[in-house]
């Protein structure tokens, strides 16, 4: 005969839950279940974390292409008034009154003299003529011929001095005079 095991205590806990033959499908069914949501939800948080890598990737190629969009329009801005600026100068500098300037030059030549430098003053107010000559008598004659002329009129002695070149002394004297200043174009009223 076989012994007769009584239990007094009946068995409960998920780990002693597989041994009843009776549940152990139900309880293996429960496992499979359970493996395939764990496999489940990290296949999901794998395929999250990727696009949030895509989606950062591309917020910051965005991010950067617009910083070089922003450092582009500064550079097309600042380049935009340089130019205008220089079209600005330009156009003063070509409506002083060059051609007359150079050709009452032209036409007060001198045996005598020679002209050193003609040049515009740092802010473009006066006129800076530079000659050399071996008497001060042609140097005030020369003046008051070029007096003469409208470009010319105000034309002061600014500086005197002795210069040595080649073994002869020569004088130079500078004279300084006030330019009118060119009229503007007038800006074009927009249309609009």
């Amino acid at each position: 005969m076989k012994p007769l095991q009584i239990d007094f205590v009946p068995r409960h806990g998920w780990l002693e839950a597989g041994t009843d033959k009776a549940r152990r499908p139900v309880w293996l069914l429960l496992c499979a279940v359970m493996l395939i949501l764990l496999g489940a939800s990290l296949t999901t948080a794998w395929k999250l974390q990727h696009e949030r890598s895509v989606v950062n990737a591309r917020v910051a190629t965005l991010q950067s292409a617009l910083n070089v969009s922003e450092e582009g329009e500064a550079q097309n801005e600042t380049a935009t008034a340089d130019s205008a600026e220089a079209v600005s100068q330009a156009n003063m500098h070509l409506n002083y009154p060059w051609a007359s300037m150079l050709g009452s030059l032209e036409h007060n030549v001198r045996t005598g003299v020679t002209l050193v430098s003609l040049e515009l003053g740092v802010l473009r107010q006066a006129s800076k003529l530079v000659i050399e000559t071996a008497d001060v008598a042609s140097a005030l004659s020369f003046a008051d011929s070029l007096r003469a002329d409208p470009a010319y009129a105000s034309l002061v002695l600014t500086r005197q001095e002795t210069v040595a070149a080649d073994g002869a002394t020569h004088m130079r004297f500078t004279f300084e005079a006030p330019l009118a200043q060119p009229e503007r174009p007038a800006a074009k009223a927009s249309v609009q």
